[in-house]
C-alpha cells in the first residue's frame, strides 16, 4: 500500500507520496469521482490567487498553528525536500506548507483522496496512518497551475478532526496569497 504521505517527526525530512502521475492527461479508472470541479472538470477556484514570490514560511503564523500546539523549532524552507516548502515542528506533530503543483496531478496521484471545497476552492484531502502517526494532506486550486498545500502528521491523531484543523488552516493560507 502506498502512504499517502510521510512527515518524519525527526525533524529532518519529509516527502509527499502517492502513485506515480499516468504517461497521459487521462484520469486513471481507479479515480474517485469528484463533486467540486466545474462543468469542463477543472477544479473550482474562486478567486485566482498568485504563489508568486511568496515565502512558504509566510503562509502561517505561529498564532495561526496555536490549536496544533507550540512550535519547538522556527519554521524552516525545505526546498530539498519539496520545493517551495516549509516546515513546522511541534512536540508529537509537524505541519507542512507548500507552494504546490498543478491541482489534477495531486488528485490522480492520491486517488484515495476525496474532494471537498474551501472557500470556494477545490481541495483535495488524503489521510493515512503511519505507525502510530496519522498523516493527512490538504491540497487547494489556487490557479489553473499551481495549489497550495497544507499537511500535518500527529502522533495519535484522528483523521476527522486533522481535517478539520486543515481546512481552517487552508483558508488563513489563502487569504495571504495575493490575487493573480
Amino acid at each position: 500500500m502506498v502512504a499517502l504521505s510521510a512527515l518524519l517527526l525527526t525533524g529532518c525530512s519529509y516527502t509527499i507520496n502517492g502513485d506515480p502521475l499516468p504517461a497521459s492527461d487521462a484520469t486513471p479508472a481507479s479515480a474517485p469521482t469528484t463533486t467540486s470541479t466545474t462543468s469542463d472538470g477543472s477544479p473550482k477556484i474562486a478567486k485566482q490567487r498568485s504563489v508568486a514570490g511568496v515565502d512558504p514560511c509566510g503562509l502561517l503564523t505561529v498564532d495561526d498553528l496555536k490549536p496544533v500546539g507550540a512550535l519547538t523549532a522556527q519554521p524552516t524552507r525545505r526546498d530539498d525536500q519539496i520545493q517551495e516548502s516549509c516546515q513546522y515542528l511541534f512536540d508529537g506533530a509537524s505541519v507542512v506548507t507548500a507552494l504546490y503543483q498543478k491541482y489534477e496531478h495531486v488528485r490522480q496521484r492520491q486517488a484515495k483522496g476525496r474532494e471537498v471545497v474551501v472557500d470556494g476552492h477545490s481541495s483535495w484531502v488524503a489521510c493515512d496512518l503511519d505507525g502510530n502517526a496519522m498523516v493527512c494532506t490538504t491540497t487547494t486550486a489556487v490557479n489553473p497551475n499551481r495549489s497550495i498545500l497544507v499537511a500535518m502528521t500527529l502522533n495519535g491523531g484522528k483523521a476527522e478532526q486533522m481535517t478539520a484543523m486543515l481546512q481552517s488552516l487552508i483558508k488563513v493560507a489563502l487569504n495571504r496569497l495575493p490575487a493573480a
